[in-house]
């Protein structure tokens, strides 16, 4: 049975999507790898490769809150006598709940808020339930997103079906789920379609997140992984045995003291599955179709960051681990997927019950007897069949973008064989609908752009207008930026500002300037003549510090900051752009006005360390004032006595190295 149902919880208000295109400023996007001596060469094939530059065509939501107030989110439930599933259409089609009747257990961890944190490509990322990622690393761009949702009755059951065009890798992906009259297990499908005729890098991760316990165990069939940790400025990717690493059982998360990833090298001729188990013998078994072959543990550590950040996406005290599953052995790896050509596999999700002396036992015992389980519970995963019968009947149940219904009218054909996509009343859309018909219209300069496209298509259908206006030109710098074609960006925003100046050309090539160019100084002068047309923007105030901050105006950036409105003043990332020029500037007493243990930031990113660097050298630099000696970075037993006087705060501690 499927039933739509309203679920009501705390959530803070995701915001208005920011305005800016990103010119290569999403740090996680760049972040660089090394690789160990370990990883052998022919484990480096698809290392690295079908990385992305820039997160555009979409736009960052990085205006988040962390105010929460009572939400309805509309809810898709299977639910049969044994079973209830739980997805989430609103938030990427996340299955956010599997409740097992008969053992009366959550069998996910279900995040009792809906608070956005900066982890995802596009910033905003909530954490629990079961969340589904395609095509470029890190959490899916449709993360926090709509998805369609249709409901179809077959001859096996009902099925549900999520969905939604991925506009970078031009993909339609799609999870299918059923849940069979009686049946104690979930069934999950999900595919991808590339209708195009390119070959493109593709990528997928089924991310579970489990509750942890100090006895939580996580069992898989392998005896070696890939393990990556966090360096402050990129990540690092050696070796690792299971379950006994460097003297510690590291099947149990509780025994790892900082964040890392495992993952596992289950052997070409092992059935794919991953288990969670608790102290009682109970848990979540998850196994699949061997071409999702890759499976992954990923856990916060026990130290102080680490329990921060679990605290940080939920409420205090609810720590939990995320075992995963995806089309590779890491996650730093995409697969060329050919043209004209669908990859999809079967999943399922089901309860495990054993004894707790044998799951808590010899490891390889525990893996025999899990193994065991599943094929009598399951059947074998190799041999895992989704329902393919006749549909009787579909409902359109929610509705996603409208991205989808334009890219069939920009191909001129169907972009799924599978799913359709209705047109829609859509203000991101509207814009490039007209151009499809030769028509662009103009906007008031200060009107705040509404979207962006990218590719050959739209670079045609824009470089071909029959009249060119400062606004059909700031789109076409930001499709050739997209290209990697950074003179032939600059000259389109150059020549949109030749024609009407507008604080959106100004503040690009403010970002090519400083972030592709490296020229603070013209960055400087052109995110000046921004601000001087948008005041009030909060996304423009947070680029005009990191502008002039990179170019050392440091007073020039706190006369500004003086004059904005309280609601500005009061965001924590442009607080802590204040505390920065204030230390800088050798006014510590000021800076520890802001820098405190109250203060904290909305979007602080997974990885940053701002927090704890400036903590450090505030509180340093104030301790040798008071004792009348001058500060030295390299001085340790300064460092030492000032971090004992002011120690960092747990609220502020977000280091996971």
């Amino acid at each position: 049975m499927v039933k739509i149902e309203k679920l009501t919880m705390p959530a803070a208000d995701m915001g208005p999507l920011n305005p800016m295109p990103d010119i290569k400023n999403v740090t996680y996007i760049h972040a660089d790898y090394e690789l160990k001596p370990s990883v052998r060469e022919d484990e480096k094939t698809y290392m690295g490769k079908g990385m992305i530059e820039t997160i555009l065509p979409y736009q960052l939501q990085d205006n988040y809150n962390r105010d929460r107030k009572m939400r309805d989110f509309t809810a898709v439930v299977l639910e049969n006598s044994k079973l209830r599933a739980v997805f989430l259409p609103e938030i990427g089609g996340r299955l956010w709940s599997l409740f097992d009747k008969e053992l009366n257990r959550e069998l996910l961890y279900v995040n009792p808020v809906y608070q956005p944190g900066n982890l995802a490509i596009r910033n905003g990322w909530i954490s629990g339930g079961v969340e589904f990622n395609v095509g470029i690393k890190g959490h899916t761009p449709l993360t926090s997103d709509p998805m369609w949702c249709r409901v179809d009755k077959t001859e096996d059951g009902e099925i549900l079906h999520l969905y939604e065009y991925e506009r970078i890798r031009g993909v339609v992906y799609s999870i299918s789920a059923w849940l069979p009259e009686d049946s104690n297990t979930l069934y999950v499908h999900p595919k991808i379609e590339n209708k195009t005729a390119k070959t493109t890098p593709m990528y997928w991760w089924s991310n579970i997140s489990v509750p942890e316990t100090r006895h939580t165990r996580v069992l898989v069939p392998a005896e070696d992984s890939f393990l990556t940790f966090y360096n402050a400025d990129h990540y690092v990717v050696d070796k690792a045995t299971i379950p006994t690493n460097d003297g510690i059982d590291v099947s149990y998360p509780a025994n790892i003291p900082t964040s890392r990833d495992f993952f596992y090298k289950i052997p070409p001729q092992e059935k794919k599955w991953i288990a969670a188990v608790e102290e009682d013998g109970l848990g979540l078994l998850h196994c699949s179709t061997r071409k999702l072959m890759g499976r992954k543990l990923f856990l916060w550590g026990q130290n102080a960051g680490g329990k921060n950040w679990d605290d940080w996406l939920s409420v205090d005290g609810m720590p939990k681990i995320e075992i995963q599953a995806g089309l590779a052995h890491t996650q730093l790896e995409h697969i060329p997927m050919e043209g004209n050509t669908t990859w999809e596999w079967t999943e399922a999700y089901t309860a495990l019950q054993g004894d707790p002396a044998v799951m808590h036992g010899d490891y390889a015992k525990a893996i025999a007897t899990v193994d065991a389980y599943m094929v009598d519970r399951v059947g074998n995963p190799d041999a895992l069949q989704f329902p393919n019968g006749r549909v009787l009947s579909s409902e359109l149940v929610f509705r996603g973008s409208d991205w989808g219904n334009l890219e069939e009218q920009a191909r001129g054909e169907k972009i799924s064989d599978c799913f359709a996509f209705p047109a829609q009343d859509a203000e991101d859309t509207k814009l490039w609908k007209e151009l499809l018909g030769g028509k662009f219209t103009v906007p008031a300069v200060t009107d705040i752009p509404k979207s962006y496209v990218v590719g050959d298509f739209w670079l045609d259908k824009l470089a071909n207008l029959p009249e060119q206006n400062w606004f059909s030109l700031l789109h076409l710098g930001v499709v050739l930026y997209d290209k990697a074609d950074l003179a032939g960006a600059q000259k389109a925003w150059e020549d949109s500002l030749a024609m009407t100046p507008s604080p959106w050309a100004y503040r690009n090539l403010a970002m090519l300037y400083k972030n592709e160019y490296g020229n603070t100084e013209k960055g400087k002068e052109y995110i000046l003549k921004a601000f001087d047309m948008l005041k009030d923007n909060p996304t423009l105030c947070k680029e005009v510090a990191q502008n002039l901050l990179a170019a050392g105006s440091d007073a020039q950036w706190l006369d500004i900051y003086a004059s904005l409105p309280a609601d500005l003043q009061n965001l924590g990332r442009l607080r802590l752009y204040k505390t920065i020029a204030l230390i800088n500037l050798d006014r510590l007493e000021e800076a520890a006005e802001i820098l405190n243990e109250n203060f904290f930031m909305s979007d602080i990113k997974e990885g940053e360390l701002s927090v704890s660097h400036y903590w450090f050298r505030l509180y340093r630099g104030l301790y040798a004032k008071e004792m009348g000696i001058a500060y030295d970075a390299n001085d340790k037993a300064l460092a030492e006595a000032a971090d004992k006087k002011y120690p960092l705060p747990k609220k502020q501690d977000f280091r996971m190295h």
